[in-house]
């Protein structure tokens, strides 16, 4: 169903300290949204709360220990109920965060590990979370952050290779491909919507394109699609 405001809507965005969770918190929140911020208990940094509240809607703020399901569900679990339900939830991850520390030569399990725990297995556990509370409530929308890196070409059919990135971050960009597909074909026929939006190299500096494909995916205007993402090269 397309619907012309937020008002009335609730959020849940998890990494919302990571560029795209910012960028989307006070979007969102501009808009009427009621949020949950979720973070990794490192990750933790009270501004954006602070400035997401300016907004006078309602916000809450968790840290969760990487890995831990216990406190992913019971964080969930606790926002759901004070916020009345979770209408979005948008699954985002640290990229600059990551990219900042990782050598291109550096293939350590270590960091290898790192980003699986930070990513692939956040937002599973976030998910595994937030999505049967969806289901009860026979709606919702869900969008998942991921890279451009995941794929062999500049689009379809262009023949490049796609921008720079680790071995790291491309094998995690495929698998939360895959990962979408999968949960999409299980809960879209019971009314939740599933896409994502792949950020390219230079995304800190494609606000304006990415509040265009997360309002796309939020609206309602593409509930017609179906585990699609929206590469931003």
């Amino acid at each position: 169903m397309i619907h012309n405001t937020y008002t009335g809507r609730t959020g849940l965005v998890f990494g919302a300290n990571s560029f795209f969770g910012r960028t989307m918190s006070e979007y969102l929140s501009r808009n009427t949204v009621d949020l949950g911020l979720i973070d990794l208990d490192y990750r933790r940094d009270d501004a954006l709360a602070h400035a997401v509240r300016k907004s006078n809607r309602q916000v809450l703020y968790r840290t969760v220990p990487p890995g831990d399901e216990g406190a992913f569900t019971k964080a969930v679990e606790n926002m759901s109920a004070q916020l009345g339900g979770i209408d979005y939830l948008i699954c985002s991850c640290y990229l600059e965060d990551m990219r900042d520390v990782i050598d291109q030569g550096d293939l350590s399990i270590a960091t290898w590990d790192r980003m699986f725990d930070e990513w692939i297995r956040s937002y599973f556990l976030i998910l595994k979370a937030a999505v049967p509370g969806m289901i009860r409530n026979k709606g919702g929308k869900i969008v998942f952050v991921n890279t451009t890196t995941g794929y062999t070409g500049e689009g379809e059919g262009e023949g490049g290779l796609a921008g720079e990135g680790s071995i790291h971050e491309s094998a995690c960009s495929s698998a939360i491909t895959g990962m979408m597909t999968s949960i999409a074909r299980d809960i879209i026929p019971q009314g939740i919507s599933v896409n994502g939006i792949a950020l390219g190299p230079d995304y800190e500096h494609d606000q304006d394109r990415i509040l265009w494909a997360a309002n796309l995916w939020l609206s309602g205007m593409g509930d017609y699609s179906c585990a699609q993402i929206l590469r931003l090269y």
